[in-house]
């Protein structure tokens, strides 16, 4: 355990060493769907050098042995909607010990969609049990939670035109394979 004192409120913490990614847990997200799906760890993707987004909408929608997540992004400039030719850098952490995924939009993104048209959406959800839009800290990123019901392997990839993050959330592992193209 350590405390660190910064000045208002020290904070405590501890470090686990089960938490610690590996390099063989980090997967980049595709550009388009392939199949491939994670089970465990954190799939990235994304362009660095954008950095002015607006997310504007999230929505979630029923497929056949899925379920898919859709993150609707747009480009800023001076105040005005700009295109992007993709998402900027994004990251989402697939925790089935937890069955959670949390996704994080860097970008120094804002939200222009409204919080309880989001929450009143995924409550139809067969496999998100809540959607938790956590308060944006950070000017250069936002993070949100998807709490699942179930679901069991993620494939992230990316579209544009408009720009888009897909998360599909699959529940059935039999009609699954990793990157490698095995089985799960």
């Amino acid at each position: 355990w350590a405390v660190i004192d910064f000045g208002i409120l020290p904070l405590l913490f501890s470090v686990d060493a089960s938490a610690v990614l590996t390099p063989t847990a980090v997967h980049p997200a595709d550009g388009q769907k392939k199949n491939a799906f994670v089970t465990d760890g954190l799939i990235t993707g994304g362009d660095r050098s954008i950095t002015d987004v607006v997310i504007k909408d999230i929505r979630r929608g029923p497929n056949a042995g899925f379920e898919r997540i859709v993150i609707e992004l747009e480009g800023n400039l001076n105040g005005n909607p700009a295109p992007i030719s993709r998402p900027p850098y994004y990251q989402v952490a697939v925790s089935p010990e937890e069955r959670r995924l949390v996704v994080t939009i860097w970008g120094s993104p804002k939200l222009q969609f409204p919080p309880s048209r989001i929450h009143a959406a995924f409550k139809k959800s067969a496999l998100v049990n809540n959607v938790e839009l956590l308060p944006k800290i950070e000017d250069d990123l936002w993070t949100f939670v998807l709490n699942l019901r179930e679901g069991k392997s993620v494939e992230v990839f990316e579209l544009t035109n408009p720009a888009r993050v897909i998360v599909d959330i699959h529940k059935n592992l039999s009609l699954c394979w990793n990157i490698a193209g095995v089985p799960l």
